[in-house]
């Protein structure tokens, strides 16, 4: 006796849509530029800009991190694990001095002094998390 199994035929799996997957060394460049730039705006709004300066300079700000987020996770694999550390400590102190800069409430001078302190952290917790976990094709 033959069992009546149902077999799939192009036919109905081509009715399914495919699900596209993101990579994450795509992802969290993008995400994190746009509430960069979202966040950049509001504050620039915030001390008394306009909204279409503060709007452009959003898009500005998140372009900038969009990019340069994305140069830095593709370019990864190919850094020492000292160089990388010191890449994600510049671009996150570098992002955090312009945002202390924003808020008006210092001088550029204060605001650079914020953006080293906030760099050299990322770097001790970059370069020990890299020490520790190391990636599968990072180099040593």
């Amino acid at each position: 006796m033959q069992t009546h199994a149902r077999t799939r035929t192009t036919a109905t799996t081509a009715a399914v849509p495919r699900r596209h997957h993101v990579a994450l060394s795509t992802g969290v460049p993008v995400v994190g530029g746009i509430a960069y730039g979202i966040y950049a705006g509001l504050l620039d709004h915030s001390t008394g800009s306009s909204s279409i300066h503060a709007f452009v300079l959003g898009l500005i700000a998140m372009a900038v991190t969009v990019v340069l987020g994305l140069a830095l996770m593709h370019a990864q694999d190919r850094m020492i694990t000292e160089v990388r550390a010191l890449a994600y400590g510049a671009l996150f102190g570098a992002s955090m001095g312009f945002l202390y800069n924003l808020a008006a409430t210092s001088t550029a001078l204060k605001a650079t002094g914020y953006g080293a302190l906030f760099g050299a952290i990322m770097f001790v917790v970059s370069l020990y998390l890299f020490r520790t976990h190391p990636a599968p094709g990072a180099r040593r």
